[in-house]
C-alpha cells in the first residue's frame, strides 16, 4: 500500500507540472531566443560537481529541490565560493503530494556541469533558461557538453547552440530514482566525437561576450516578494 501511495503521489504531481509550464521561464529579465539573450541575463557561468540533494518546504518559497556543488570554479563573471547550492521549485509538498516542472533543469548526483547563473531576481530557478550542460570526457580526452535533454553541443553561436541530431544519454526519467545520473548510451559513438570540446565552447563563449558581457550579480536566493502557489497579477495575463 506505501508504494501505492507514494505512486499517487507522483501521478498528482504530474497534474501539478501542467499548471506550471507557462511560467517557468518567467526568471530572466528577457525572453531568452539566443545565446546573446542568454548571456545578457547571466551574471556568472561556472563549473561544479553535485555532491547531494536535499529537500525542504517554506509556505512562500514553496518545494525546493536543492542540489549542492562543490569544487566550483567561475569560467567567467563573479562566483568566489567553491561551493553552490542551487535551489529548484518543485519537490515535496507533503507525504503525498509532490510538485514537478519539467521546464526546470535537474541536476543528477555525481556529474559535473557548466551552468549560467542568472542576473535577475530569480524565483523558479537560478540557471538561465536551459544554459546548464552536462560535462564528460569525450573520445579525444577533452570534456564535451552535454545539453538537458541529452544530446551533444556540437556547435555554439550568436544564434544559439548547434546540437546533435540524437541524444547521446538516457533520456528516460524515473521518478523513483530522480537523482540518478543517466548512462551514456554507446549506441553511436561518433555522436561524441564529433562534439564541442569543452575549451572550444568556452573559447567561443569569450568571443560572443566581446558583444555582450556578462553582468550583475547572482543572488544566492529565491526573491523573497513571490509565493510560490500563489500567481502574480502581471503573469496572469
Amino acid at each position: 500500500m506505501r508504494f501505492q501511495e507514494k505512486t499517487a503521489g507522483f501521478f498528482l504531481t504530474a497534474i501539478l507540472m501542467v499548471s506550471w509550464s507557462q511560467r517557468a521561464a518567467a526568471d530572466s529579465d528577457r525572453v531568452v531566443n539566443s545565446t546573446l539573450d542568454a548571456l545578457a541575463s547571466t551574471a556568472a557561468i561556472v563549473e561544479g560537481r553535485v555532491a547531494s540533494h536535499s529537500l525542504t518546504y517554506d509556505r512562500a518559497a514553496g518545494p525546493r529541490t536543492i542540489a549542492t556543488l562543490d569544487d566550483v570554479r567561475s569560467q567567467f563573471g563573479r562566483y568566489d565560493d567553491r561551493t553552490l547550492q542551487l535551489a529548484m521549485l518543485g519537490g515535496r509538498v507533503s507525504e503525498s503530494r509532490w510538485l514537478f516542472i519539467p521546464e526546470l533543469p535537474r541536476l543528477t548526483d555525481d556529474t559535473r556541469y557548466l551552468i549560467f547563473l542568472t542576473s535577475s531576481a530569480w524565483f523558479y530557478s537560478p540557471v538561465v533558461a536551459d544554459y546548464i550542460f552536462r560535462l564528460e570526457p569525450g573520445p579525444r580526452g577533452s570534456d564535451v557538453l552535454i545539453t538537458p535533454e541529452g544530446h551533444a553541443v556540437v556547435g555554439l553561436s550568436a544564434e544559439g547552440l548547434e546540437i546533435s541530431p540524437d541524444p547521446v544519454v538516457e533520456t528516460r526519467f524515473d521518478f523513483l530514482t530522480p537523482y540518478a545520473k543517466p548512462r551514456l548510451l554507446d549506441s553511436d559513438p561518433s555522436l561524441l566525437a564529433s562534439a564541442m570540446s569543452k575549451e572550444a565552447f568556452l573559447a567561443a563563449l569569450q568571443d560572443l561576450m566581446r558583444t555582450v558581457p556578462l553582468r550583475g550579480e547572482f543572488l544566492t536566493s529565491p526573491a523573497s516578494d513571490r509565493v510560490w502557489n500563489q500567481i502574480p497579477a502581471a503573469e496572469d495575463r
